[in-house]
């Protein structure tokens, strides 16, 4: 930049300074296009980069108190430009992580949903299967399978022999199994737990 230019822009920032609004729209006119141009390269966008340029001047405008008008006019343009648009960077990535943690948390609890209804449902089913076995054997199996009594415990409780446990045991597993595999439920670990 010339000498002369020098110092129009900084008689144009000094005029700034006590709120000239000739000034603000003279500067404008004068660093508008090399600021978008500036702002272009950085974004490669259209609409960004006349955002940044509004966004700068308004800055400009808003921090005309604080200016220094021996340093240079253009280069505080170019850093806050610069600013500008690597703090609308950041945002957008801030954003974009943060719709993407949100689309798996979504996808999290519409599993924990359906895992949780899937719980219930086989709750319910189970319920009814020991509700079809016969009392005493669905007491027998109960005893072992939810209160966790060894066969000699359950046969003394109910005063009977531990064969005769082992074969209620037996049968009741025999029935719940064969009732699952008709609702097509495979669970490979409720079975092992259930005919453990």
């Amino acid at each position: 930049m010339h000498s002369a230019d020098k110092e129009r822009i900084e008689h144009l920032v000094n005029s700034l300074l006590t709120g000239d609004e000739g000034a603000f729209a003279c500067l404008y006119r004068e660093f508008e296009a090399r600021l978008y141009t500036f702002a272009f390269k950085l974004t490669q966008d259209k609409i960004d980069a006349e955002e940044v340029v509004q966004e700068v001047f308004l800055k400009v405008w808003e921090k005309r108190h604080t200016l220094n008008p021996q340093q240079s006019f253009g280069g505080f343009l170019f850093t806050v430009a610069k600013n500008i648009v690597y703090n609308k960077a950041k945002q957008r990535a801030y954003h974009f992580a943060f719709q993407k943690y949100l689309a798996y948390s979504e996808q999290d609890i519409c599993r924990a949903t359906e895992n949780n209804l899937g719980y219930n449902e086989l709750g319910t089913l189970l319920d009814k299967i020991y509700e079809a076995l016969p009392p005493v054997r669905r007491k027998v199996f109960l005893m072992s399978r939810l209160q966790g009594l060894s066969n000699s415990e359950i046969a003394a409780e109910l005063n009977t022999s531990t064969s005769n446990i082992e074969n209620h045991l037996n049968k009741a597993l025999r029935f719940i199994r064969e009732k699952l595999q008709a609702h097509e439920i495979i669970c490979t670990s409720l079975l092992a737990f259930l005919l453990s």
